[in-house]
Order: C-alpha cells, then structure tokens, then sequence
C-alpha cells in the first residue's frame, strides 16, 4: 500500500494562518536626508540601491539662502565680538565704581544675545555641511544603509526641507498582511511567523477591523539574514500559543472520516482511525488534539487506509 509513518510530535505554538505578505523596510529603521536650504542640485553622489555609510556625501548643492546665511553670520560674528568687548570693558568699569553694575549687566547680555544669534547661524551652516565655496552646502547620510528613495536630479530645484534622499538601515525587514478578523484575537505582538525559511516575530497587530476586508492589519518582522526586498510578496505563516497536548502531523496524515478530521494511527493491531481536533495548518503540518504523543500516523497510503476502514 505504499505506506509511511511520522510520529506526532508535541508543540507550544499552532500555526493560525498562511497569508500572503509584502515586505517593506521597517518603518523604525528609516531616515530621510532632508535639504535644509533650497536650492539647486550640482551633483549627485550616490545611487538608489547603493549602501552608503553615515556621514557619506550623497550630493552638492548650491544655494542663495545658504549664501545668505554665511554672510549673516559673518555679521553676527563681528557683532559678537564688539559686544564682548563692550561688556569686559563694562565689567572693568563697574569693578572700579565707574559705572554702575547695571550697566555691565545690560552689556553682559548683549553680548549673550549675539552669541546666541552666532551659534544659531552655525547651527543652520552645520547641518548644511560645507561645498567649499560660499553657497554651496553638501547633503551626507544621517545613518548607515542603503538608499531606497533618491529624488535629486542634476540642475533640479530642490524646496526647503524635502525629503531629498530616504535611507533604510540595513538588517531588518518587516511583512505586512492581513490578518481575517475571526482570528485577530489568537495573534499577540511577539508571536512567531515563518516566512522565507525563516524565522520571525509579529510586531504590530491592528485594532480595528476594515469594514471591507473584515481584517485587521499585521506587521511581522525578520532577521537580517533573510534578505528580502522591498515590495516582494512571500507566503508568511503566523502562529499562536497552542492548546494543552496539541502534536504536529504532517499536513497529509489527517483526512475526512465520516465527516470528522482523523488519523490513522499505527498499533500493534493494525492502522486504527483516530479522531482529532484541527487547531490549524501550515503549508506542511498540521497541529492536532486527541492524538498522544509519539504515536506514528500514516502519511502515505493514507487514502488506501480510508477505503478500507470505510469496507
């Protein structure tokens, strides 16, 4: 009859359902390059796809408002100057009855106005980097990984703040699927899923139900050794804890006996039909109660014992 055996096997997690996911990055592990001046692209450094490291030039820009602001600076710094001076000298003066103390004081706080509006400046020049030659700022990576997003073209104009360039940080993917609402309540965050031939965890299930699928939302997320790209769709199988004395079959030991999901189990008299209880199913298994453990059920041959059983 061609039969073959595997042993039921005990477990802790049941495989609630196979959905079909799409990999994303991990939304944690994304940072945009934003331009802080407007301005005009020089040059472009990097390419979409290409792994860069923090702090990599990804382009040169040139800008008015850059200009503006070091020769704003430029002014301040002079300003910033003659007001410390100013304000030693009213120091001076107070110490030697000269002047009065308010007067060193309104002058000590000039000069921390200026300092205050220097340090700005500098602030605003830092983030922009330096081109060299006034006007132009280079954009660096704020992190290490690989550029998913480039929206920079040679000679193109480019707005305050825009996302110029989006990087994902390498080493984790998430999956995003949809959960059916009938079985929502089973999933918990840190659940395990197999997607890939590898192993991860759930990080996020939705809370409310979309009145049109009748499914809640669920992100996964996978190891970095996984490696799967962005905006691929993978089959990602999602389990929950398992009932007491639940085993694993093969997916093929369990059939339709008179209506009711059974095994045939081996003894020593023969193959004997055993009813199960179906907690869930994988592509390959089958996670079951009412079978002890240990017990070898058929896997092969099994329509052959379901004729004869029926006889």
């Amino acid at each position: 009859m061609g039969l073959r055996t595997a042993v039921a096997s005990p477990v802790s997690e049941a495989p609630v359902a196979t959905l079909s996911a799409t990999a994303a990055p991990a939304m944690n592990g994304r940072m945009v390059a934003a331009a802080p001046f407007a301005g005009t692209v020089l040059r472009v450094d990097v390419l979409e796809g290409q792994d860069v490291r923090a702090g990599q030039p990804l382009a040169l820009l040139f800008s008015q408002d850059a200009l503006r602001v070091g020769a704003e600076l430029a002014q301040a710094e002079a300003e910033l100057r003659a007001a410390d001076a100013a304000s030693r000298r009213a120091r001076t003066l107070a110490a030697e009855g000269i002047i009065a103390g308010a007067r060193a004081e309104e002058a000590g706080a000039r000069a921390g106005q200026a300092r205050a509006l220097v340090s700005e400046k500098r602030r605003l020049l830092s983030a922009a980097g330096g081109g060299g030659r006034a006007g132009e700022y280079v954009l660096r990576a704020p992190i290490a990984g690989r550029v998913s997003q480039l929206n920079l073209q040679p000679g193109a104009g480019v707005e305050a703040m825009a996302p110029a360039v989006v990087i994902d940080r390498g080493g984790r993917t998430w999956l995003e699927a949809r959960l059916p609402a009938a079985q929502a309540g089973r999933v918990k965050v840190g659940a395990a899923v197999d997607a890939e031939g590898r192993r991860g965890r759930v990080v996020a299930v939705g809370s409310a139900i979309d009145a049109r699928t009748r499914s809640v939302i669920l992100r996964a997320e996978l190891p970095p050794e996984a490696e799967v790209l962005p905006g691929r769709a993978v089959w990602m199988t999602v389990y929950a804890k398992a009932p007491p004395g639940a085993v694993s079959v093969p997916r093929a030991a369990v059939v339709a006996v008179n209506g009711r999901d059974t095994v045939f189990a081996r003894t020593a008299a023969g193959y004997q039909p055993v009813p199960v209880a179906l907690v869930g199913q994988s592509p390959t298994t089958t996670v079951v109660t009412g079978l002890r453990p240990g017990i070898p059920v058929a896997t092969a041959g099994v329509s052959q014992l379901k004729a004869a059983a029926g006889r």
